[in-house]
């Protein structure tokens, strides 16, 4: 079933599944449980769970999601599980870190780019753009990054541009989610 799931939920998008290990992706999607608390917005009505996961990349700090078929209601989490999770019926979570689209070689790498504020923390020592992408899947409501090349500093974003952004030499930005069909940006390293 979880197999099923995961192959129909990529064939609405252009996604890549990324697994960072074996027990993340074993508990990306929970069939008849919810991840309680931790709600950072919600919609109704939402047609299924594809288009409940795809709202969620548009929503800052979202990293996982709770969808009621029966009710049609989306809800958006900042926090992997929620407070809790619990079985009920009817009700379908998945964790967004199993549907990260690896950012390098494709659109959602910005080269030279820094994203300016929206910062929730920032880490020093980081050794390259991956490993920075590979942390902020770790840290609460983080969606995109900024790594300095320079002195190898990660900040981690709770908005997918920070406040704004800007050609900086030096500095790369990553989206964590990435799909092509609302990330139509090329690897930019011009203004």
């Amino acid at each position: 079933m979880e197999l099923l799931f995961l192959t129909a939920l990529l064939a609405f998008s252009p996604l890549a599944l990324s697994c960072y290990s074996p027990e993340s992706c074993a508990s990306c999607y929970w069939d008849n449980y919810t991840f309680w608390g931790k709600d950072i917005g919600d919609r109704k009505p939402v047609a299924s769970l594809e288009e409940c996961v795809k709202l969620c990349r548009s929503v800052d700090g979202c990293v996982a999601v709770s969808y009621t078929a029966p009710s049609k209601h989306c809800w958006f989490k900042d926090t992997v599980h929620g407070d809790t999770e619990f079985s009920i019926s009817g009700v379908t979570s998945v964790c967004m870190s199993c549907l990260i689209r690896r950012p390098f070689g494709n659109r959602c790498v910005q080269r030279d780019r820094e994203f300016v504020g929206g910062d929730i923390t920032s880490k020093q020592g980081v050794p390259s753009l991956e490993m920075c992408v590979d942390l902020c899947t770790e840290v609460h409501g983080c969606v995109a990054v900024t790594y300095s090349r320079i002195g190898g500093k990660c900040y981690f974003k709770r908005k997918r541009y920070g406040d704004y952004q800007r050609k900086n030499y030096g500095y790369d930005s990553a989206f964590i989610f990435c799909d092509q069909s609302s990330d139509s940006l090329e690897v930019d390293s011009s203004n």
